[in-house]
Parts: C-alpha cells; sequence; structure tokens
C-alpha cells in the first residue's frame, strides 16, 4: 500500500519516540468551535487505466480508508486503506491507492477518517469518525481511463502564483469539468513554508471545482522548489512512481513530465547552499533515454512533453527558434546570451532527446509571456508553446491532430495552434510541412 509519511513531514503532529503520545505545538486558546476534522474534500491523483490514489486532508492526525463499487452495482462496496510495514497509516494527509480498477469504468465512492488521539502501549485513544459520500449534492464518483480513445481532451494552467480567483476563471474559462485532466505546469504557488497555504492559495479552489471526480497533475516549477515547504510537497501530490518526473499515456497519447529545476546556477544566494538541480536535471537524462525506448513511446500516436522551464536556443546543438506571429509571419531568434542557467541546461540535456526521438509537442510556461515557437535543428523540428500566466490551454486530442486553443479569463479566444500526426508530415522546406500534398504552416 502507498506509505503515508504525513506525520513525519508536516511537522502539525509528532509520535513522540517512547512515550506513543501525540506531541502538539505549543497550546492557544482554545477555538470557540472545533475544527471539522475534514480539512479538504477528495482529490484526485496519479489516474490510469486500473487505478487512482484518492488524496484529502484532516484537520488532526486519523487513519482513513475508502469503500468503493462500480456505478449501479448492488455487490458490497470494496475497501482500501493506506499501511506501512503492517500499521495503519496515521496522519494528516490521507493517501489511499485503489488498484485493480477495469479500463473506463466509472466508480462510486465514499471516504472516511477517524481521528486518533492518543497511541500507547494497549491504550489507544480515537476522536470523530467522519465518512463523506456526496459533493455539491452527488455522490463522489470517477471514471478510469479507457483502454482506447481516438478523441479527447485536457487542459494547461501555469504561474498561478497564488491567483485564487484566476484560478476560478482559468476553470470556467477552460471548461475543466469537460475535460478529462489537468496539468498544473509549475509555480501555481510561491514560496511556501506551511501546507496551509498551499490548500488556502491552491487546493481549495480545485477540490471545490471538479477534482473529486476529474484527476489533476501537478508539476513543479521554480517556485515550488522554495521555501521549507518545498521539501513536503511530493506529499500532498502523490505519484506512482513517488518522483515528480514521470510519464503516463491516455488512449495512445504518450505523455512525459519534466522536473525543471531551479532556474539560477546551484550556488547563486537565494538558495543558501541548499539545491542540487544540476545533478537533479542530469539524473532525468538516463531516465528519459529508457522512457524514449519504450514500445509504448514509440508506438504512440502522439509524444506530448510538459515541462515548466522552457528550453533556451542555441549551444552545442544549434538549436533555431522561431517565433510564430499570430499572422502566421515567423521571426527566428539566433541570440540567447540572456537565456537563464536552467533554460540552458533544459536545452542541453533534454532538448537533443526530444529532438532525437520525435517528440510532437512541448508544453512550457515560466516566461509570463504567451510564444508560439518552433525549435529547429537541422531538419529536426519540435512545435513547442509557451503559455502566459493570465491565460489557459484548452487542448483537443483527435486521430488528425492536437488543436490547442489558449483562452483568457473571460474563455475568449488569443491564439490557437495545431500539430499533425508524425505520420502525415514531411518536411520540404525551412519552417514549412508538407501534408496529402498540400503545404501548410506549421
Amino acid at each position: 500500500m502507498l506509505k503515508n509519511a504525513g506525520l513525519l513531514t508536516l511537522g502539525l503532529a509528532l509520535l513522540v519516540p517512547g512515550s506513543g503520545v501525540w506531541a502538539q505545538a505549543p497550546a492557544s486558546p482554545a477555538p470557540a468551535v472545533e475544527e471539522p476534522l475534514l480539512k479538504t474534500t477528495p482529490y484526485l491523483q496519479a489516474m490510469s487505466q486500473n487505478s487512482v490514489i484518492i488524496t484529502w486532508h484532516t484537520s488532526r492526525p486519523a487513519y482513513s480508508w475508502v469503500d468503493y463499487r462500480p456505478e449501479g452495482s448492488t455487490e458490497p462496496p470494496m475497501n482500501a486503506i493506506s499501511s506501512t510495514y503492517g500499521l495503519k497509516d496515521v496522519g494528516l494527509v490521507q493517501k489511499i491507492t485503489l488498484s485493480d480498477l477495469q479500463p473506463g469504468v466509472t466508480y462510486t465512492y465514499s471516504i472516511s477518517s477517524r481521528e486518533v488521539k492518543e497511541i500507547q502501549p494497549y491504550k489507544f485513544t480515537f476522536g470523530k469518525e467522519v465518512t463523506l459520500r456526496e459533493k455539491n449534492g452527488k455522490p463522489l464518483s470517477f471514471t478510469t481511463w479507457p483502454e482506447e480513445a481516438d478523441t479527447f481532451s485536457f487542459v494547461m494552467i501555469n504561474d498561478l502564483h497564488d491567483g485564487i480567483e484566476k484560478h476560478a476563471n482559468l476553470i470556467r474559462a477552460t471548461d475543466v469539468p469537460t475535460a478529462e485532466f489537468v496539468c498544473y505546469n509549475g509555480d501555481i504557488v510561491t514560496d511556501k513554508n506551511q501546507g496551509e497555504d498551499i490548500i488556502k492559495f491552491f487546493l481549495q479552489t480545485a477540490v471545490d471545482s471538479y477534482a473529486w471526480e476529474k484527476p489533476f497533475f501537478m508539476l513543479r516549477g521554480n517556485h515550488e522548489t522554495r521555501g521549507a515547504f518545498s521539501r513536503n510537497l511530493h506529499e500532498f501530490f502523490p505519484t506512482q512512481t513517488d518522483q515528480f518526473y514521470y510519464t503516463f499515456t491516455y488512449g495512445d497519447v504518450f505523455f512525459v513530465n519534466l522536473d525543471c529545476g531551479e532556474d539560477k546556477t546551484d550556488d547563486s544566494k537565494e538558495y543558501g547552499g541548499l539545491v542540487d538541480f544540476d545533478s537533479y536535471r542530469s539524473e532525468q537524462i538516463p531516465w528519459l533515454e529508457k522512457v524514449v525506448q519504450l514500445p509504448a513511446y514509440k508506438n504512440a500516436r502522439y509524444r506530448v512533453f510538459f515541462c515548466h522551464i522552457p528550453p533556451a536556443g542555441g549551444g552545442e546543438q544549434n538549436v533555431e527558434v522561431d517565433l510564430i506571429k499570430a499572422d502566421g509571419s515567423r521571426e527566428t531568434q539566433t541570440d540567447f546570451s540572456k537565456a537563464w542557467h536552467g533554460e540552458k541546461e533544459i536545452r542541453d540535456k533534454f532538448l537533443p532527446i526530444l529532438l532525437d526521438n520525435k517528440a510532437d509537442l512541448l508544453l512550457c510556461g515560466h516566461t509570463h509571456k504567451l510564444l508560439n515557437c518552433e525549435y529547429r535543428r537541422g531538419n529536426d523540428c519540435l512545435p513547442v508553446l509557451i503559455n502566459s500566466n493570465v491565460d489557459g490551454v484548452r487542448i483537443e486530442v483527435s486521430p488528425e491532430r492536437i488543436f490547442m486553443k489558449v483562452v483568457n479569463q473571460k474563455g475568449e479566444e488569443v491564439i490557437t495552434k495545431e500539430v499533425r500526426p508524425r505520420s502525415e508530415q514531411v518536411r520540404v522546406a525551412p519552417n514549412r510541412w508538407q501534408k496529402a500534398g498540400k503545404a501548410l504552416v506549421q
């Protein structure tokens, strides 16, 4: 079962070695009304065809379980818990993995938590027990991903920087409830020292809007690596690999989430000598080289990559970058002397693998500017969309194309971009492609 290290990571409640008694922070005046045990409603993480991690938060240490069954079933519900080394996990972050699910099936579920006040040898003191079965007047439910999917949609949001209202606006503008998932591509929260702020400035909006029935993926940007809570962020956003870089598939589309790290050099004064991102990015190189050799990657209709910081151009790879303007005209960038360290690292360590292995699309943020780009190295080409900090992206995938529509917070179209399947593309001249004998601007 999934390990829940909430007791160790959050620092809000600790088991005292040898005594087994809960030790709390220094006492403060008791509130007039006790805070509800459920701090958040559930949100879905690491969705796949056969599994999902249901995550929620409690205000006091608790152990938890999930009851679930296929929608409409009259059979008794199945039960899932989280335990480590034979001990049920007790903490503030509740993470329950549901395994052996069937593809494309809708499941209804309930979450339950029981407060644990004291653990001593042969003596246990429990508090309230709470069960949640509904959200917004409807049963809690989710649908696993199908084995095959010709068409589907997803949403990318990035660089919210604690913007609660902006987040809510972009969820509406991109129509998240009708998409299959959301990718939050970095800098969603800014320099956090405590988990309470992650809930306040990000999670609450997601769980109130859609996250109990649609999954999201949280990618780190450079700002998620800052602040004391950066070392505990993984507790809030579990993945199937327990890493911030990983892959997943939907239908026959292969997705790769890269972890960009910081944008400045490791020895920059802002980091106090406590970061090691050059090595961390190098660590991803052999992993990525194995990923692109996987049959699932090679056989995918599209290969889509996410990375918060976009790569620089230039370098030993002699990568050129074309900026594609709204009227379809292009401006080739050749001067990358002002590129930051992180952008160069991503160019030198990640970009060659993407170009060598025919990635179809790279989605980025970070710059706070909307840039429609094409990265070129000889005959190799990679379409790149760098989203702004005020817009959202709705991506529609079909056998014919990947169609991206960037919208503002009112839902108004800003730009569109499309990518055609590799099998339909033949490079015939610089900056142009050919499909079925007809040239088109990429």
